[in-house]
């Protein structure tokens, strides 16, 4: 494209935004270094708990390039918050919990996430939610709507965790953040 029009440019260097609540977004990219915003001719990315510190990492993939782990090693502020991890495990419903919604509420704030499996062009993320708690120490209520029609609720759940979930028999596994398999 470049190479055509020397004024269109086809690496970009890749966006990053903050969810700051009430559906506004922030754009972080600047914060992240120079490493982040190099151009790339990004094509996927998709994100995960690559080292389980209970933070999401991302990873993206460039079209005929390496594919870049940027690891989520936040500072101060934003280190100390916590999160809870759900897996969810269908029965009824499809073995993954694909399509399930989770509603999750701590501290007053109130937090809806479906679990989906694709993410961007060619890639898919973890099958994981991950909520964030602040600085609360666990979630008050947790709401699991199956695509069964099945709801499971869930209360106290603590942060700093992964729980699995069970349709139909609520937490059937736990693992701390920073604990391997």
């Amino acid at each position: 494209i470049q190479r055509v029009q020397a004024n269109v440019k086809y690496a970009m260097p890749p966006h990053l935004f903050r969810n700051i609540g009430k559906g506004k977004f922030e754009e972080v990219t600047k914060s992240l270094g120079q490493s982040f915003a190099t151009p790339r001719v990004g094509r996927g990315a998709s994100y995960a708990d690559f080292n389980n510190d209970g933070r999401l990492d991302l990873l993206l993939s460039t079209n005929g390039g390496p594919v870049y782990l940027f690891r989520n090693e936040a500072q101060g502020f934003a280190a100390s918050n916590k999160s809870l991890r759900i897996k969810l495990t269908g029965t009824k419903s499809n073995r993954d919990g694909i399509g399930t919604t989770v509603r999750l509420t701590s501290g007053g704030e109130t937090q809806t996430q479906m679990l989906r499996s694709g993410s961007s062009y060619l890639s898919a993320s973890e099958l994981v939610l991950t909520f964030g708690l602040a600085h609360n120490d666990k979630a008050d209520t947790v709401e699991i709507r199956w695509p069964s029609g099945r709801i499971d609720r869930l209360s106290n759940a603590n942060a700093g965790q992964t729980v699995t979930v069970t349709e139909g028999k609520g937490i059937t596994g736990t693992r701390a953040v920073g604990k391997k398999n």
